[in-house]
């Protein structure tokens, strides 16, 4: 899709009251394109779009001159469709229901089988990093997955690590608008960039990277698919969940407007887990802006990989707005791989640090029920403050309260809020600078405009008595 493409959609979105945005005209125009006889009611079965707001936007469509009738492409919405959203398909690719177990390849996609003999040939497993190679018809299958949903016609795509080689075969559809393949591991990278050549694969990017630093500026918010195969720890899930959000687009602007996109794609590949780490997987999915739309198990199998069973689960996911996103986190000291998870047996010891409470007291509960702004103040006073964060949790109780955690590089920040006692508390120990302590605190009172306040702090972890001294902030 081009950028003036997705200008015009995202303007249709709105008109149309649409909060799938353009990834929902994206979803209506290709379902209409690939069966043009579908009414309303089948038109929302197969996008999951309300049928009410199909309508309005296909009304939206009608008015913008891109369709001839709200039921009806005609040739110029079908020429439109075809040069401007880049759909190839005007037909299921993949007619029947996707079925997980396919292991030949449908005649028309035979050309696939030409990356056979480059599997063979790729760099050996590297074990320190977690790395199992997926077998080919687990390739083949993800391939076809992408291509039923629509996620390969002109598409910018980015693999977050691929030592499977499964961008190969999604680059030889020549039907992406724009892959990249971001690994740590420059073997793989190496390999990648002999066989695109070899193959002739266009606009195929390769950038050596450890995702544990920040994002490079240039893969931010420019992304419309992410492909992740995580090491099987909660650790690295976090992580790469965090990482594939900022390469996600997550706004648009048009005409000096900016536009929150959401429905992006991330195809997560994760390993079965007991009850309580699937828990864990499923909170961490929803606490980074996602939402799982579809989950197969035992989609992705894997050669020689015991420790995990030999298979794992494929997680269809779709962004939804996260009000962290513009935050491009750090974990550059953090362990994620498996090894390093489990021979972490002792946290590090930190020697002295800078223990800060405050308490606020507030008149009025308009500031203290807007969870979402409340959220906003508490990471931008960290982060001006100096303070690097790690991670981010957060709760919102029934019927009100909030309650955020921010993991920090030198320790922890917590806010709570009791709406009905006019009420926030905050907490943060940091092993750090004193002034940062007092310099966060300083803007979350000047940030919260309390009518009252108290603010204290004790030093940690160093044999002092336990006594917490007044502090007096100004604003």
């Amino acid at each position: 899709m081009d950028t003036e493409a997705e200008e015009t959609l995202t303007i249709i979105a709105e008109r149309a009251q649409l909060a799938e945005g353009i990834e929902g005209i994206r979803s209506i125009l290709m379902t209409m394109y690939r069966f043009p006889s579908l009414k309303n009611k089948k038109l929302a079965q197969k996008t999951g779009i309300a049928i009410p707001t199909i309508a309005a936007a296909r009304s939206e469509l009608v008015k913008a001159g891109i369709i001839e009738k709200r039921n009806f492409l005609g040739e110029k919405g079908r020429e439109w469709i075809r040069t401007r959203l880049n759909l190839i398909f005007d037909y299921d690719p993949l007619p029947e229901d996707f079925d997980s177990t396919i292991k030949e390849l449908p005649e028309e996609f035979e050309y696939l089988n030409e990356i056979k003999d480059f599997l063979e040939n790729r760099p050996a497993p590297k074990f320190s990093l977690d790395q199992s190679h997926a077998d080919f018809p687990t390739i083949i299958k993800k391939t076809l997955y992408l291509l039923k949903k629509g996620d390969i016609e002109g598409r910018k795509i980015i693999f977050l690590g691929d030592d499977d080689l499964i961008s190969l075969a999604v680059g030889l559809t020549q039907l992406g608008k724009e892959i990249t393949v971001l690994d740590i591991d420059n073997r793989v990278l190496n390999f990648l960039s002999e066989s695109v050549e070899r193959l002739s694969i266009k606009n195929f990017n390769i950038l050596s990277h450890d995702l544990r630093e920040p994002c490079p500026e240039k893969i931010v918010n420019k992304y419309d698919v992410v492909m992740v195969d995580p090491p099987y720890t909660n650790e690295a899930l976090r992580l790469f969940l965090k990482r594939a959000r900022q390469v996600l687009k997550s706004n648009i602007n048009v005409n000096g407007k900016n536009y929150p996109l959401v429905g992006k794609k991330c195809l997560l590949s994760f390993g079965s887990k007991p009850p309580e780490e699937m828990q864990k997987l499923q909170l961490s999915i929803l606490d980074h802006g996602f939402i799982i739309n579809e989950m197969i198990p035992d989609f992705n199998h894997y050669e020689g990989a015991s420790i995990i069973g030999k298979f794992s689960h494929l997680y269809y996911l779709h962004s939804v707005i996260n009000p962290s996103d513009k935050y491009n986190l750090s974990l550059s000291s953090h362990p994620i791989y498996t090894s390093e998870v489990k021979s972490q047996a002792y946290p590090q010891f930190l020697p002295v640090g800078f223990h800060f409470i405050g308490e606020m007291r507030f008149t009025s509960q308009d500031l203290i029920l807007d969870n979402k702004k409340i959220h906003q103040i508490f990471l931008n006073s960290l982060i001006s403050a100096g303070l690097r964060i790690l991670d981010i949790y957060n709760h919102n109780y029934i019927p009100y309260g909030f309650s955020i955690i921010a993991i920090l590089e030198t320790s922890h920040a917590t806010l709570h809020t009791w709406p009905e006692h006019g009420y926030i508390s905050i907490d943060l120990f940091i092993c750090d600078e004193f002034k940062k302590g007092l310099k966060a605190l300083r803007l979350l009172k000047r940030s919260f405009k309390p009518k009252e306040s108290e603010f204290f702090y004790m030093e940690r972890g160093k044999g002092a008595s336990i006594e917490y001294k007044a502090l007096k902030i100004q604003n």
